[in-house]
């Protein structure tokens, strides 16, 4: 497992998560890691088909864990999907009430839609939980302006 949660160097951690999937020995939740390593490692890459196909892996065995539902919905962000992204992004909150950047990333996701109001209350969560969240104020802010 130490090479797929390396991240110096991604082919390395590619090739040890793959391994670490291919044994199948692990228990759900550190093979949920593996595949949410790696997920990320496609995602990064723009290989958005294999990176959901191992997001949705992860989620499966790990249903708690808010960072795969987030994750994957940054690979929908990512790719237009923004429905998607707002169900994984609600999806995270739901698991962890205080994870700003999923606030952040859902309010996106809404202002990429056009529902604007809706990613105004996002940002003033993600500020509320983290007020250092310049994004988030930033982006607030050019929604006020308007």
């Amino acid at each position: 497992m130490d090479d797929c949660n390396q991240v110096h160097d991604l082919n390395r951690q590619l090739r040890g998560c793959t391994a670490y999937i291919k044994q199948g020995k692990a228990t759900p939740e550190n093979l949920a890691t593996a595949y949410l390593n790696r997920a990320n490692i496609y995602s990064q890459r723009g290989k958005y088909p294999l990176a959901l196909a191992n997001y949705a892996a992860a989620i499966t065995l790990d249903p708690r864990n808010p960072l795969a539902p987030y994750n994957r919905g940054n690979a929908y962000l990512d790719t237009g999907q923004y429905e998607l992204a707002i169900a994984d992004y609600t999806r995270a909150i739901e698991l962890d009430a205080n994870f700003a950047l999923a606030y952040l990333n859902r309010g996106i996701a809404y202002e990429q839609r056009g529902d604007t109001s809706a990613a105004a209350r996002d940002y003033r969560q993600a500020l509320a939980i983290d007020p250092t969240t310049d994004a988030a104020q930033g982006r607030l802010k050019r929604l006020q302006s308007k």
